[in-house]
Formats: structure tokens, C-alpha cells, sequence
């Protein structure tokens, strides 16, 4: 995987005692606030923001401009306090044909011109992966090359019914990219992995929940409002709970049980000790709906 430009990726295994510090947003977007983008939509929509790529006529390929936008739309969902919850899809009957490789021929195989498109993109996944919120990624159709990892960022993954995964870098003679070889691994196994890359192997929506790349299935056609009704009722939630959940899962590979539960002390004291958390409680004793705030 190429090294994330500006991004401390000791973030994901090292991460400081307050989540938001340790995020990985580069500078360059800390004052970014418009989101007048030309190949992603970004929507917010009360607690919910909802980024979609937006190339249908291209199958949402990669290219340079998507990268960018795409960083951008992170950043700017990462940052926005008022924003609690995440949704991020595609546009049209694909989700993402993986890297545009007409573009990427136009650059006449020169690397210095390909590596800017791909840190990019990993950071703009880095960001959705570890932003202290939840993700609810919505999959239709096609995921293939680069769509593939793109898909996997979200905290729930929802495939449509007819949606399919096919990693098919090496049908087109490159090795795989986009975080393929540090996620999937974790997700499904390192066989299952070696499957997908050296067979090209491609997996129905079932076969994607059954391997553990995705959550559940979703009747054709409401993978997107199954999303988002995901994302309004969690937007609703104990937000910092949700970040600390995320932390915990994203540190646990690299801790053995003594370091990880030392954090999981520091977390869940931290959360008991705020407003969520004594709402929480308060409400579980008195068999009541909790008013959560989003804050510790």
C-alpha cells in the first residue's frame, strides 16, 4: 500500500488519548469548507452526511479529480462537529469500476503522475476508517479493483442483493492497491485474500456477507435508504461511544489483552464520566429512551 501523504499511519495503532487529535486529516483541508465538488456529491442532511461518487457515466472510476474531491468530502465530514454519522455510496448502477485506466494510460506509465491519485485516495479511506463517527457504506452494484477497498471502510456495510466484488487488478497485469492487501486480510482471511487477487474470483452480495467483506444484503434497489435510515437512527446515539468502539477495534490487532484493555478502562471511564454516558445510565435505570448529545 502507498504510504499515506501527510498522514501519521502510527494513528491506527498508536492512537492518542483524545480520538479527534489522532485522526489523520492533512493540513491542507483543516479550513476546507466547501463542498462544491465536481465527481462527488456531498449532502448534509440534519446529523447525516451523505457522500456519494458521482461518475456514472465513467462507472465511478478513479481519476485524479475523484480522488481529490473525495479527500476533501472526508475531511470535511470528519471535521464538521455537526455532523454525527456517515453515509458514503455511488451514484448509478455501479459502485466503482476501480482506477480509470484510460486516464492512467494518458499518463504514459510514468509513476510520478499515478502516486498523487493514490495517496489521495488512501488517505480520503484512512480518514473515513478512523473519523470518530460512524460509517455506513451503501454497495450497488459492480465493486471492482480499487471499488473493492473502497467499499470496506464503512463501520456496516450494505450490499444490495445483485451487487458483486472482483478485485481484477491482475487481469489488468498490476497488483492490488487501495488498502486491498492490509484490509482484507483482517476481514476474511489471508487464503480468501490470495483467492480474490491470483483467481480474480468474483463474489455475489450473499458470498460478500457469508466471507465477512460485508454486513448484510439489502433488497434491490434500497441498499442507499437502508443506509441512511442506519445512519439517521445512529446519528441519534452516544457518537463518542461509537468513536471509542472504533478506536478500540482499530488498535486491537496490534495490542496484546493487557494493552487492549487498558484502553478499553480509558474509554469506557471517559464516556461513564460524560453526558452521554450518565444519560445513558439514567435512562437504562429508569427504563426510559435516552436524549443522547453526540458529547462526552
Amino acid at each position: 500500500m502507498h504510504k499515506l501523504s501527510g498522514t501519521d499511519i502510527s494513528a491506527l495503532t498508536n492512537p492518542s488519548p483524545d480520538f479527534r487529535v489522532s485522526l489523520p486529516i492533512r493540513a491542507t483541508w483543516q479550513e476546507e469548507t466547501s463542498v462544491n465538488l465536481e465527481t462527488v456529491n456531498y449532502q448534509h442532511d440534519g446529523g447525516v452526511a451523505i457522500i456519494k461518487l458521482n461518475r456514472p457515466q465513467a462507472g465511478n472510476a478513479l481519476s485524479a479529480q475523484l480522488a481529490s474531491d473525495l479527500l476533501a468530502a472526508a475531511s470535511n465530514a470528519a471535521k464538521d462537529d455537526n455532523v454525527r454519522a456517515v453515509v458514503f455510496s455511488a451514484e448509478g448502477d455501479c459502485f466503482c469500476f476501480g482506477g480509470d485506466l484510460k486516464e492512467f494510460k494518458a499518463f504514459g506509465g510514468q509513476p510520478d503522475k499515478l502516486k498523487p491519485i493514490a495517496d489521495q485516495l488512501h488517505e480520503a479511506m484512512s480518514i473515513f476508517l478512523t473519523m470518530p463517527k460512524p460509517v455506513i457504506v451503501a454497495v450497488n452494484g459492480m465493486a471492482a479493483g480499487a471499488g473493492v477497498p473502497i467499499s470496506l471502510v464503512g463501520d456496516i456495510i450494505i450490499v444490495d442483493e445483485t451487487a458483486r466484488f472482483r478485485l481484477a487488478y491482475t487481469a489488468a497485469g498490476l497488483s492490488p492497491d487501495g488498502g486491498s492487501t492490509w484490509l482484507l486480510p483482517r476481514l476474511i482471511g489471508f487464503r480468501r485474500t490470495q483467492e480474490l487477487i491470483f483467481e480474480n474470483r468474483e463474489l455475489s452480495a450473499q458470498e460478500a456477507v457469508e466471507w465477512g467483506l460485508a454486513t448484510r444484503t439489502a433488497v434491490q434497489g434500497t441498499a442507499l435508504d437502508t443506509a441512511i435510515k442506519q445512519a439517521q437512527a445512529m446519528a441519534e446515539g452516544p457518537t463518542m461511544a461509537y468513536a471509542s468502539a472504533k478506536k478500540l477495534l482499530e488498535t486491537t490487532f496490534a495490542n496484546n489483552f493487557v494493552a487492549q484493555t487498558d484502553i478499553e478502562t480509558q474509554e469506557i471511564a471517559a464516556n461513564m464520566a460524560g453526558h452521554d454516558g450518565k444519560e445513558g445510565i439514567d435512562a437504562f435505570v429508569n427504563k426510559r429512551k435516552p436524549n443522547f448529545k453526540g458529547v462526552r
